[in-house]
């Protein structure tokens, strides 16, 4: 596969004639001047979104883009504006993948790494918070650093697995004491505008969003298509078979109408691509990669199936806006890469990459009639 790719990467190498003193990123730049990229945020009319935040060194971009869009869903539907404790989630969401790799015998993905349903599902099983109430910081640092929880962790599971300590009270109790200890004992009541709460009261009257009407949507053929799959990554470590697989056309221009009717969309996407530049706060596929014209559904499927498509990143679409033919969208990014360029927290997506390397998308369903009117259940 790899020779494969190799191969058709040199065909694409050939085609556009790169000069011995021209690089790589000079033909992507160049490239980029073809595709009209947007000359400011204003330009796509933001959907209504809080600003943006470094997540810093932490694999919680899940929760930072998922909490995103929740925030944002509330402001759509008139709910309070209300920044939401990124923190929250991971620690609980840690807690659940001890509880999980105990039920399998040391089988199951334990890693800082999660998608939607680790907010999703942890807002169902333990509430939410907003940040003023749980930083998820002991440390007097304002950034975030999970090296030592991380490692901390992962030291622990390593002792679980190589003894066999099946006690899932036992082990959930030892995580809790190390999460504690890093982000801070999660609360169970708090005030908030003069009034008191639990986590599950506030996700019930404050927070308040109908959960079960949100779809997560992919697009691969190793699933059939209009039926419900389980995303094959390593972070979907519940093994959750909630997302509904559609063609790729259907997939992007769902997509793009969603966004165009004043829907946010958090999704999922690969971002090691010589096509992500934070300094020009651009994410496109450069035509040595592929050409625009022949991304489609096998194209995506080679790049998954060769693992060069992998679930890196988790984002949230706040805009999009047509240029020249060319369809851009804003996205709103937790990553740091996000903040060397002159938008800060902010990138511009182009279609193309959108439609090549993003794994699927979370949005309410009445923005996404096309697929959500094929749903049997």
């Amino acid at each position: 596969m790899k020779r494969t790719y190799f191969f058709l990467l040199t065909i694409c190498l050939t085609s556009f004639s790169l000069s011995p003193a021209q690089s790589l990123k000079d033909t992507a730049l160049d490239y980029l001047k073809q595709i009209h990229k947007p000359q400011s945020l204003e330009a796509f009319k933001p959907l209504p979104h809080l600003p943006p935040i470094n997540q810093d060194t932490t694999n919680a971009c899940w929760s930072f883009a998922t909490l995103s869009f929740v925030e944002s869903e509330m402001l759509r539907l008139g709910k309070p504006s209300v920044k939401l404790a990124m923190m929250y989630p991971v620690y609980f969401a840690f807690v659940e993948k001890g509880r999980y790799f105990v039920q399998t015998k040391g089988h199951s993905h334990f890693a800082p790494g999660d998608l939607f349903p680790g907010v999703l599902e942890t807002i169902k099983k333990y509430g939410i918070v907003p940040v003023k109430a749980y930083k998820g910081q002991t440390g007097s640092c304002k950034t975030f650093n999970h090296t030592a929880l991380e490692k901390e962790l992962n030291t622990l599971m390593r002792r679980v697995k190589a003894l066999e300590l099946w006690d899932e009270d036992l082990v959930t109790a030892k995580i809790r004491q190390i999460l504690d200890k890093h982000l801070g004992v999660p609360p169970q009541a708090f005030e908030f505008n003069g009034k008191e709460y639990t986590p599950l009261s506030f996700r019930d009257e404050v927070v308040s969003l109908p959960w079960n009407d949100y779809l997560m949507v992919t697009s691969f053929m190793y699933a059939s298509f209009y039926e419900f799959s389980e995303l094959k990554v390593p972070d979907n470590w519940a093994h959750n078979d909630r997302y509904f697989n559609v063609p790729l056309d259907v997939f992007y221009q769902s997509l793009k109408e969603a966004v165009q009717k004043g829907y946010s969309v958090a999704f999922d996407s690969d971002t090691g691509e010589p096509g992500r530049i934070g300094r020009e706060d651009a994410v496109f596929v450069p035509p040595f990669d592929i050409p625009g014209r022949f991304i489609n559904q096998q194209a995506r499927e080679f790049r998954f199936n060769n693992k060069s498509t992998t679930d890196d990143h988790l984002m949230h679409i706040i805009g999009y806006k047509q240029i020249e033919g060319q369809d851009w969208f804003l996205v709103k990014d937790s990553w740091r890469s996000a903040w060397v360029g002159q938008y800060k927290g902010y990138y511009f997506f182009h279609a193309d990459y959108i439609k090549l390397k993003a794994l699927a998308y979370l949005v309410h369903r009445d923005a996404i009639p096309m697929i959500a009117e094929k749903i049997r259940d």
